[in-house]
């Protein structure tokens, strides 16, 4: 059975011109969105990463994958690979961008799967929101599912003051007669930075719009904490990699 197409640009837009005062986010009705914001120059180099650090070959786990765009790449490199998303929307990408990929709706932190894998990745990024707020929760998972030998990575967030710099604060998307603004702010907050988006959906041959906002929290976490989780975690091998604004966590099993 064909897999159903993913909404489209045009649908996120007329979903927000529709019900404006309902609730919409990038894990939601505006996915699309999300789909197209996705920075793929950061996804090469997580790509780079895997390669450079993880076996040739074998069956690969993502938590938190997202609209698939680093899955795409893995299916390129596995035998088998499986993502897993908490959002159904995001994972309507996902099947097309990775159609060689499994995929599955649940908690990255309980994966629906007792399955072990030689490679477990986890990538957030600046402006992409991690799997969840606690990667010590998060590395212990990946520990669970790791094969002997296997290998972890994983990328969190650990520069508030960075984030400023990676996030595009104005920008505007257009296509199939709708153009889409948005403006991000972000907001000091415990534990992290909360992002606060506001978009401008406008039918461009009526003139109609509407507005909505959203906050994503980005948690910002210490990078030598999470050597600690990991080695508490009973993996080995643990190397902390600086990035722009995050951190690379590199451990094997």
């Amino acid at each position: 059975m064909p897999r159903p197409a993913a909404p489209t640009f045009a649908d996120a837009c007329e979903r927000l011109l529709r019900n404006p005062d309902g609730e919409h986010s990038l894990y939601t009705t505006l996915a699309p969105v999300f789909d197209r914001l996705t920075d793929e120059e950061r996804v090469a180099g997580d790509f780079e990463a895997v390669r450079a650090f993880t076996p040739e070959s074998g069956d690969a786990l993502e938590l938190g994958c997202g609209v698939g765009a680093l899955l795409a790449h893995l299916g390129d490199r596995y035998d088998r690979v499986l993502g897993v998303d908490a959002h159904h929307e995001l994972l309507r990408f996902t099947a097309h961008r990775a159609p060689a990929a499994g995929v599955a709706v649940g908690d990255p932190l309980r994966p629906p799967t007792d399955e072990s894998f030689d490679a477990v990745v986890a990538m957030a990024g600046p402006a992409a929101p991690p799997a969840v707020d606690d990667p010590g929760a998060l590395i212990e998972t990946a520990s669970e599912r790791l094969a002997p030998a296997g290998t972890f990575l994983l990328r969190a967030v650990t520069d508030a003051a960075a984030i400023r710099d990676a996030v595009e604060s104005v920008g505007v998307l257009s296509g199939s007669g709708y153009r889409l603004e948005r403006s991000v702010t972000d907001l000091p907050a415990d534990g992290g930075v909360d992002l606060r988006t506001g978009y401008r959906a406008t039918d461009e041959s009526s003139g109609e719009s509407a507005t909505t906002s959203e906050t994503v929290h980005v948690p910002v976490h210490d990078a030598e904490s999470l050597r600690e989780v990991a080695e508490a975690a009973g993996l080995s091998d643990v190397r902390l990699l600086g990035g722009d604004a995050t951190t690379l966590l590199v451990a094997r099993n």
